[in-house]
């Protein structure tokens, strides 16, 4: 995503709310990641004193396979990042601001966008909170069906604690 920010710099304006879609052209990227290839992009920027603060919200739509049900479903998420754009920014390895550079009054934010939306992606997603999961005995999805398998199922370690209770 190209922003152009030429007329924002030559203005006295202090702010700058930039909203557009992002399309996502990286094959290998939304194989991985299941997204859709429609990304929103929320920005303002603000000018502050030689720079320029950007506060963004990236929105993404992907599909994904709950961990406890294996159902697939549409999961949407929004993440927030701040960045630093500028003409002429050092690069610091050991400070975790993100700077942007402005190339012929233009910004680009492709790979800030990406890393923000792979960083923010869950390691294990579930369709709802109250998700019931499968059962571990004979796999009957428990949102859907109850399941028929009987209750009596322990784990062998807890075995000797069941005779204590007989006594």
């Amino acid at each position: 995503m190209l922003i152009n920010l030429s007329k924002y710099l030559s203005s006295d304006d202090m702010l700058f709310i930039f909203e557009g879609k992002f399309i996502i052209d990286d094959e290998e990227f939304l194989e991985k990641t299941h997204l859709n290839k429609a990304i929103l992009f929320n920005g303002e920027f603000f000018k502050v004193e030689d720079s320029i603060l950007l506060t963004g919200i990236v929105k993404y739509s992907y599909e994904e396979t709950c961990a406890r049900c294996l159902t697939e479903f549409e999961n949407t998420s929004e993440v927030k990042f701040e960045a630093v754009v500028g003409k002429n920014l050092e690069k610091d390895d050991e400070s975790d601001e993100i700077k942007l550079a402005i190339v012929d009054g233009c910004v680009n934010l492709d790979e800030t966008i990406k890393q923000m939306i792979y960083l923010s992606m869950p390691m294990k997603a579930i369709c709802s909170k109250d998700c019931k999961g499968i059962c571990p005995n004979c796999g009957v999805n428990l949102n859907i069906e109850k399941c028929k398998c009987e209750n009596n199922i322990t784990d062998p370690r807890f075995d000797k604690l069941k005779n204590l209770l007989k006594d």
